[in-house]
């Protein structure tokens, strides 16, 4: 890695390993030559764990090959389009969030589980997709305790 400023890329193998909070990859780079641990760098509070095929650029600290580190390390075939602009969070299965203009879209193969204390919804909600029109609760409905309902945050509820 003399020629290139300490730089090159390496396919991933899909081997990760995790020790101490830190991640290690390994794979072969362009030239043939066999990465079996190389540190990845990853920002706090993200984690990712990247699949075979990905590609990361690896840096050699002082031109030692025992000091090398990954940046990066996505799998091209598994990269969303996104418009410019757009972020996504994505996986392997095809399961991504993602930030375009002025939308949050999730989208998950199964199941979507919120967890917490209290989840607060504010604005029009629409059940069972964007055309829905239906009012889930109206004004006036009368509960079961004999209540008239004036100001049910239902009434922002709607449904097809």
């Amino acid at each position: 890695m003399t020629s290139d400023a300490n730089v090159t890329r390496m396919r991933l193998d899909g081997a990760v390993q995790h020790r101490a909070g830190q991640q290690f990859l390994a794979g072969k780079g362009y030239a043939g030559e066999a990465f079996p641990r190389v540190h990845r760098v990853e920002p706090h509070g993200f984690t990712s764990h990247p699949v075979a095929g990905g590609i990361a650029t690896v840096i050699g600290a002082r031109g030692n090959r025992d000091s090398l580190y990954a940046l990066g390390g996505a799998n091209p075939g598994l990269v969303p389009v996104l418009p410019q602009g757009g972020t996504a969070i994505y996986d392997h299965l095809g399961n991504i969030v993602s930030l375009v203009m002025t939308e949050l879209r999730i989208v998950h193969a199964s199941r979507i589980h919120l967890v917490a204390p209290e989840i607060i919804l504010e604005g029009e909600i629409k059940l069972g997709g964007p055309g829905a029109s239906r009012p889930a609760s109206a004004q006036g409905t009368v509960d079961t305790g004999g209540f008239a309902d004036v100001t049910n945050p239902a009434t922002k509820v709607w449904m097809e």
